[in-house]
């Protein structure tokens, strides 16, 4: 593809002609539109193995291509008339061709599953290996989201007391201001799981203490942020439990989840930690898993 392709800080959508590709669009060219970037839309066509178009006849594949990036275009162009939209139909390897436009992009988004994923998968390779290796913010739209539920109207955000939840956060409050949306700051804490700690049984430890300690973190991690966004209606809840089915929980109807794409537990070498990896598969609305570059 070449990253002289890609506008810098652009929001680059992966577009495939399937229903997934067309919410991608939407939501894409509606941020795009909202601060002012750049529109990208790219329909990565498969070759072989050693870089040879796919089957079929080279100026058949090359004329679909370009009617699905050009359809692309109409369609971002009816969400967002005025957005600044280019696109483009390489050979390739989807998952790869985006993360290396991530390098220089604002933002990817791509669909939860795209034409080649079966209909019982709920994330397809395409989108959880971008959501894994991109160096940008990546948004996981989902098709035909429900607006009802405990996050209708509403940002939610997963904070854990690490760098990369300080950023999500950072993220949320942008997206939930830029969008008059109100912002439900989730904290999980896990009996099981305190601060690498397992513990011994579901009554081990003073779990007042524990509660008190994370409603310090959570504290510490919000600190300015209400100064910073006075407009933003804010709700907090600090909940012992599961992570991924408080996030689930409420993200139902919500119109985005946001994640960091590794807490404090995960290992440095990990790109997506399984709170995030759950998130992605379980969350009832778009989700956006934030990296610091």
């Amino acid at each position: 593809m070449g990253l002289e392709s890609v506008p810098r800080d652009s929001i680059v959508v992966g577009v495939d002609g399937s229903p997934h590709s067309h919410d991608a669009i939407a939501w894409g060219a509606a941020e795009a539109a909202r601060r002012n970037l750049a529109l990208h839309l790219v329909h990565v066509m498969p070759n072989h193995e050693h870089g040879a178009p796919g089957p079929g006849d080279p100026d058949e594949r090359r004329a679909e291509g370009d009617v699905v990036a050009q359809g692309s275009i109409s369609r971002a162009r009816l969400v967002e008339p005025d957005v600044r939209v280019t696109a483009q139909a390489p050979y390739g390897s989807a998952a790869a061709l985006l993360v290396e436009a991530s390098d220089v992009a604002d933002t990817i988004v791509v669909g939860a599953r795209g034409r080649g994923a079966g209909r019982s998968a709920v994330l397809g390779s395409v989108s959880q290996q971008v959501a894994m290796h991109a160096a940008c913010p990546v948004v996981v739209t989902r098709e035909h989201a429900s607006q009802d539920g405990a996050g209708a109207g509403r940002v939610v955000v997963g904070v854990d007391g690490s760098e990369l939840s300080n950023a999500a956060i950072a993220y949320a409050f942008n997206h939930a201001s830029m969008t008059n949306a109100g912002l439900t700051v989730v904290h999980a804490w896990w009996w099981e799981y305190v601060e690498g700690v397992l513990a011994e049984s579901p009554w081990a430890g003073d779990w007042e203490q524990i509660r008190s300690d994370e409603e310090i973190v959570v504290a510490e991690s919000l600190a300015g942020w209400r100064e910073k966004y006075p407009d933003v209606d804010l709700a907090v809840h600090i909940v012992r439990g599961h992570p991924v089915e408080l996030l689930a929980e409420e993200s139902a109807g919500a119109d985005l989840l946001v994640v960091g794409s590794r807490g404090r537990g995960g290992f440095r070498g990990l790109l997506l930690g399984s709170v995030s990896q759950g998130a992605l598969h379980h969350a009832g609305c778009p989700v956006a898993i934030v990296r610091n570059r």
